[in-house]
């Protein structure tokens, strides 16, 4: 005799999740007006207590946005010339992608906020399911003499799939 075996599948969309890393602070750089154009990085970690979501439910995560705000009484970002965000997983330098690659067009107009669309959301899921993963902003133009801070926004989508 044969028992009915029942196995309950449940997939899911997630069309928006919204992470932001706020007051992320950028070292000012002394004498920037004699300088001229130079580059800085900062960086911060999410845990898997963090990102536990993508962990348990066989998920897929992809970034399709990231927006960078100023901070810290900053008016505008017109000084920031380009801006490369990139993902890693801290216990594997070899696992890492590029995010965001962006160059400010000439004459563009003035803005607090970094905004990129990805033309095609860009496949996290190893990374977002890390044991820690890290997060590095480097920014290029010419930089504040005084230390300043940002807000960083990934826009996540994702699919979920959980079977019992």
């Amino acid at each position: 005799m044969m028992a009915n075996a029942c196995v309950f599948s449940v997939d899911a969309n997630i069309p928006d999740v919204e992470i932001t890393q706020r007051g992320l602070k950028i070292p000012g750089v002394p004498q920037s007006n004699l300088v001229g154009d130079t580059s800085v990085s900062s960086s911060f970690t999410y845990s898997s207590s963090n990102t536990a979501w993508a962990k348990s439910m066989n998920s897929r995560v992809y970034v399709h946005h990231v927006e960078v705000t100023a901070g810290g009484g900053l008016t505008n970002l017109d000084f920031i010339k380009d801006v490369h965000l990139t993902m890693s997983d801290s216990g594997n330098s070899e696992n890492s992608a590029e995010i965001l690659s962006y160059d400010r067009s000439d004459g563009a107009p003035s803005s607090s906020v970094i905004d990129a669309s990805m033309p095609k959301p860009i496949d996290i899921t190893l990374l977002w399911s890390a044991a820690a993963t890290v997060i590095e902003l480097q920014m290029a133009g010419r930089l504040p003499e005084q230390d300043w801070s940002v807000d960083v926004t990934l826009k996540l989508g994702g699919e979920i799939t959980y079977k019992f």
